[in-house]
């Protein structure tokens, strides 16, 4: 992860991310992850934690489906390009917002443009897909 410290602030910028590799995310997303690659999906740590916050930003491709799954942490979910359809749910917008607490099946669907979308949540989170 880059970041730029000035006093007590840290900036993250974007091009300047690590992206993960298929063999350097967790366990439990690994067959996830091997699956995307070469589709143009990614996804990068941004925050772990320094001050409460960790985040996370993702990329997906038209039509990439994240399949359920859970997470230990409650989630705050900001679409901030292109759009997803939620499984058994809503159309999500560049824009939109989703609040999902810990324990809370969902997955969705990038739509035609793909989706950029940013993870928030208040402590570190495991996943368990259930697909």
């Amino acid at each position: 992860m880059s970041a730029t410290k000035q006093h007590d602030i840290n900036y993250h910028h974007l091009a300047e991310l690590a992206w993960e590799k298929p063999k350097n995310v967790p366990p439990e997303l690994r067959k996830l992850a091997e699956k995307s690659a070469g589709t143009g999906a990614r996804r990068a740590p941004v925050t772990s934690g320094a001050i409460g916050f960790h985040s996370q930003i993702s990329e997906l491709p038209a039509g990439f489906k994240i399949p359920s799954h859970t997470h230990t942490a409650h989630e705050l979910m900001v679409v901030l390009d292109g759009s997803c359809t939620v499984i058994d749910g809503p159309e999500l917008l560049a824009g939109d917002l989703t609040e999902i607490p810990a324990g809370t099946e969902y997955g969705f669907v990038a739509g035609d443009d793909g989706i950029r979308f940013l993870v928030v949540r208040p402590e570190a989170a495991t996943t368990k897909v259930s697909e």
